[in-house]
């Protein structure tokens, strides 16, 4: 790790590292990514992606107009809607891609300094009871460092081709960016990268929820039942890891199934 001159200290790289699972609505990180099915002879399916999600409506939203947030016991939004949760989770993401929220050059974290910001202004936008701020503060910090690792990506990328950094400076301020790639280039990063990559494709049993929350789905699952009982572990991990057939996947079936 390294300081810089602003006293800023820099990040180590999360790229592909290898972590608990979190039930959070950001779970980019974890679930499934769609881009090849096992066993099957057609040609992989490109999926086409959008742009970041930039949710300007609820960023311009007023007091009057904020949205009610129901948690669950664990301090996890379960409602009103299942609309309602997914807008605050992208939200959320959106947040931990503005810079003055949520800098990218620090260590981890605990060291940035703007989570009373950050909660205060999730407030103007969503009523939230006090028990949500850890979810709220956990899931920022989950798309914090996914975006950081998405940089990454398109900095070696640019590297490779010997390309301009354009596109990044205009995503990131200079001096983070800088900053950053600093950081990126010195020896212990690069080998904490690789073993990271290296434990992160051994990873093969990813649910299929996409934006859902584990806590979505067992307040689902408990509607659902008749005697309104929580679902058990083992229900919810056969929920979070149904496939559909018409849609392609990039890992192996085999261990979910013989977990099931």
């Amino acid at each position: 790790m390294s300081i810089n001159a602003s006293g800023m200290v820099l990040e180590r790289e999360a790229e592909n590292e290898v972590q608990p699972m979190i039930e959070t609505d950001n779970v980019a990180h974890e679930r499934e990514s769609e881009t090849m099915i096992e066993g099957s002879s057609e040609a992989p399916k490109i999926k086409k992606h959008r742009g970041p999600t930039k949710k300007t409506d609820i960023h311009a939203r007023t007091l009057e107009e904020r949205t009610p947030i129901i948690l669950n016991c664990y301090g996890q939004p379960i409602g009103p809607t299942r609309k309602d949760v997914k807008d605050l989770s992208r939200f959320l993401g959106t947040i931990a891609r503005t810079t003055e929220f949520a800098p990218l050059n620090y260590v981890n974290w605990p060291s940035v300094p703007t989570h009373d910001q950050i909660w205060e202004y999730v407030l103007e936008k969503f009523m939230i009871p006090p028990e949500g701020r850890s979810w709220v503060l956990e899931t920022v910090n989950l798309s914090w460092r996914g975006y950081k690792s998405k940089l990454k990506k398109m900095y070696l990328e640019a590297v490779d081709k010997g390309s301009n950094l354009d596109e990044l400076y205009e995503l990131v301020p200079e001096d983070e960016l800088k900053d950053l790639i600093s950081y990126w280039n010195t020896s212990p990063v690069k080998e904490q990268s690789k073993k990271n990559k290296r434990n992160r494709e051994k990873l093969d049993d990813m649910h299929t929820l996409g934006p859902s929350s584990y806590a979505a789905l067992r307040h689902k699952l408990k509607q659902a039942d008749p005697n309104k009982q929580e679902p058990s572990k083992a229900k919810v991990y056969r929920e979070s890891r149904i496939r559909n057939p018409k849609k392609t996947y990039k890992t192996s079936y085999g261990n979910t199934k013989a977990n099931m």
